[in-house]
């Protein structure tokens, strides 16, 4: 932890994943751990909607009213070109964001995050500061924003937020780390997730494939795959 990446490795970074997958917190520790700065996808279109609800939160209480501003895809359009000029313009920032990955111009580190609907429920209801919601209700909650992302995306830009992997340098998948519905388990897998995320880009910005492999062999469950820019690519997808 805590290594910085030198100038010559400055490629932005942007993280994708369905809701409570992990992208936030993982964005920002990495940020943290590599120096980085961070943007959030959501803070800037909260800013656009004049929305004062925190980025974390406001799903809980405010989604239906943010779905009805983006519907006619004016709002994202307007979201994408600043997140594009962002990365164009911006070095060693990470990117907290939907679309991004696969938007982006080039240099870009790509980043899925994979979490099942079990494991994002129980996330969903620990990230709560007020108990509001049940887990069957997080569970519907998650699965209306991320239907109403998955249809915005594939009419704009014809990608499967569900299902479209190809443009991803690095998978990992933590549905198996936050086994209860707790803050304790919520934590652990956090510090259990950390590294391994922290590990596989750092590979890919140094082009170190012997690291992925290492890294692959010892978290098979984890890593899904990682792609070096020699195009060499690790895992079991």
């Amino acid at each position: 932890m805590g290594l910085m990446i030198t100038m010559s490795f400055t490629r932005n970074i942007a993280f994708a994943g369905l809701t409570a997958a992990g992208k936030t917190t993982h964005a920002r520790l990495l940020a943290s751990e590599l120096g980085y700065e961070y943007v959030s996808a959501t803070d800037i279109l909260l800013e656009m909607l004049g929305v004062d609800t925190p980025g974390d939160q406001v799903w809980f209480a405010r989604l239906q009213e943010i779905n009805e501003a983006r519907g006619d895809g004016a709002v994202d359009a307007e979201l994408e070109q600043r997140l594009l000029e962002l990365n164009r313009t911006r070095h060693a920032t990470v990117f907290d964001t939907w679309a991004l990955a696969w938007i982006g111009d080039e240099p870009l580190v790509r980043i899925w995050l994979e979490s099942d609907a079990d494991s994002r429920a129980r996330k969903c209801l620990v990230s709560q500061r007020q108990q509001r919601l049940g887990l069957d209700e997080c569970r519907n909650l998650i699965d209306d924003k991320d239907t109403f992302n998955r249809e915005l995306f594939t009419q704009r830009h014809g990608f499967d937020l569900f299902t479209d992997r190809d443009r991803y340098d690095v998978i990992l998948c933590n549905s198996h780390l936050i086994p209860q519905a707790t803050d304790t388990a919520a934590q652990a897998g956090i510090e259990a997730f950390a590294p391994i995320v922290h590990a596989a880009v750092t590979s890919v910005l140094t082009s170190d494939t012997t690291s992925a492999r290492e890294l692959a062999r010892a978290h098979p469950r984890e890593v899904h795959r990682i792609t070096v820019p020699d195009t060499s690519t690790v895992g079991r997808c």
